[in-house]
């Protein structure tokens, strides 16, 4: 019962050509969370997120902000999320903390001598306090070879102040198509 929520929430996506091969890419999304059923506890949260961002045919930058509001009892949650794609991937906020999450983030991706690069720095406060808890850099590199091979290797970087433990962790992986 104390993880029955219901949530509802919009989306809202585009992009824009700006003169030549520049885009401007936005992504505006909210929802509100609240407790539901037999849930114990009584609270109304909200979320949002918010990024723009400029792409050419190499290179893509983005701005970022996502929100997810903590009471200090509870924290929004979204468990059917994959959050190691937008709050890091050391997976230190795989669960929002109870004074929540705002993470703002600035991404870097090109691609160069036939290799997909992505850099993302992010940096984690508590949204009830505004409490440091850390920052992240997050690395990766995807090379396709023919129609069916991929190999990638991705790394992040955690730097914890007031959240968890400084945290590390790598990934390489080949892909094959049949």
């Amino acid at each position: 019962p104390t993880a029955s929520t219901s949530t509802f929430g919009l989306r809202f996506s585009g992009a824009r050509a700006l003169g030549g091969t520049t885009k401007l890419q936005y992504t505006v999304e909210g929802a509100r969370q609240r407790d539901y059923k037999d849930n114990p506890a009584r609270f109304r949260l909200d979320y949002h997120r918010l990024e723009a961002g400029l792409a050419w045919p190499a290179l893509r930058i983005t701005l970022g902000e996502e929100r997810l509001a903590g009471n200090g009892t509870v924290g929004f949650q979204t468990p059917l999320a994959t959050l190691h794609a937008m709050n890091g991937w050391a997976d230190v906020f795989l669960t929002t903390p109870a004074t929540g999450l705002k993470d703002r983030s600035l991404s870097i991706g090109a691609t160069a001598l036939g290799i997909k690069w992505l850099a993302v720095a992010h940096r984690f406060r508590a949204d009830r306090g505004g409490a440091r808890y850390g920052t992240e850099w997050d690395l990766q590199a995807v090379k396709t070879f023919g129609k069916d091979w991929t190999v990638g290797l991705k790394i992040a970087h955690y730097n914890a102040r007031t959240f968890s433990v400084d945290t590390d962790k790598a990934w390489a992986w080949v892909e094959t198509k049949f």
